[in-house]
């Protein structure tokens, strides 16, 4: 049996978001005032990361698509990659919007949340602004490595797809996706 093509591969990736999403809304829904998660709230951006290149992907098409829906708000983000003023924020981060936030990666997705996280001892974290009246039920604990482990498989085989062969799956700064030039447009 041969590797999976790419495009089924982001079929694969939507769907992952889509189970994360689906778990932060119903863990939103199951206790709205638990969480500060809103528009606005943006201290979980306040850092600079990585991703695996398969999610890079669909952020490079939004940006894309930003430069050419919106050539200002495009170039703001290129600049900030490299503002000193903004170096300890996402470069996707625009007056405290994510810029791509319908293609943002699964890091973002699942900050706010409740994880169970099981390195180096099993513990559960949350964003300190989320759960401030008392511990967070069990049914909205998302599992870290129930994400990971997946999103890390699926990272490695795109990287097969791409010819990358078996080493350890790329990893893009999304300072870096920032960075780079937009794609030529079709005439």
């Amino acid at each position: 049996m041969s590797d999976p093509d790419r495009p089924a591969l982001a079929a694969i990736l939507v769907q992952l978001r889509g189970r994360v999403d689906a778990h932060f809304a119903a863990a939103q829904a199951r206790m709205p005032e638990a969480f500060a998660c809103r528009a606005g709230c943006d201290s979980c951006c306040h850092q600079r990361f990585g991703v695996y290149a398969a999610e890079a992907e669909p952020i490079r098409r939004a940006l894309a698509d930003l430069a050419v829906r919106t050539p200002v708000l495009r170039n703001r983000i290129r600049e900030q990659a490299d503002d000193p003023a903004h170096r300890h924020h996402c470069a996707l981060l625009v007056d405290g919007a994510c810029a791509v936030y319908a293609e943002r990666p699964m890091i973002c997705r699942s900050h706010g949340l409740p994880i169970a996280v099981a390195d180096p001892a099993p513990r559960v974290d949350h964003c300190p602004l989320n759960f401030t009246s008392g511990p967070p039920p069990r049914e909205s604990v998302l599992r870290l490595d129930a994400v990971n482990q997946p999103l890390a498989v699926l990272a490695t085989l795109w990287d097969r797809a791409e010819g990358q062969g078996d080493r350890s799956p790329v990893r893009v700064d999304l300072a870096d996706l920032a960075r780079e030039p937009d794609p030529p447009t079709n005439p």
